[in-house]
């Protein structure tokens, strides 16, 4: 049984050996002013599938309330959800105003810093809508 599990890890791993040496091959973009570093610095600050998506939402400007986001991203969850704002909002991309009342409200609303990713994201959105819809 094990000889058997060792072989098909064998065969599994020559099966990807010419995958890398043709990745390997391949023309690497020189890279210009840092462009490296910052794109790591983009995924770190605004990657993943949800922040674009709730920067989106949160486009008009106004306050919006944490179920009014949710109902804004289709699939997102509510564990998903209060963690990427936490994230937004500790990168000042998104503003949390807590109300001291009973019952206790938030709301969210875009910072500058966030509107400022909106005009990439749209044009992402346009790229991919031209080349892959």
């Amino acid at each position: 049984m094990k000889k058997e599990k060792e072989k098909k890890k064998k065969r599994t791993r020559t099966a990807e050996e010419p995958e890398r040496a043709e990745l390997a091959n391949l023309p690497q973009a020189p890279e210009r002013d840092g462009t490296k570093d910052s794109l790591e610095l983009l995924h770190r600050k605004l990657g993943g599938k949800w922040k674009p998506r709730i920067l989106w939402v949160l486009r008009g400007g106004e306050s919006l309330r944490y179920r009014e986001i949710k109902a804004g991203v289709a699939g997102i969850t509510d564990m998903m959800l209060s963690q990427s704002l936490r994230e937004l909002s500790e990168e000042g991309m998104v503003e949390r105003r807590q109300f001291q009342e009973i019952p206790p409200r938030v709301e969210y609303q875009i910072t500058p810093v966030g509107a400022g990713a909106l005009p990439g994201l749209e044009l992402l959105a346009k790229w991919i809508k031209n080349n892959f819809e």
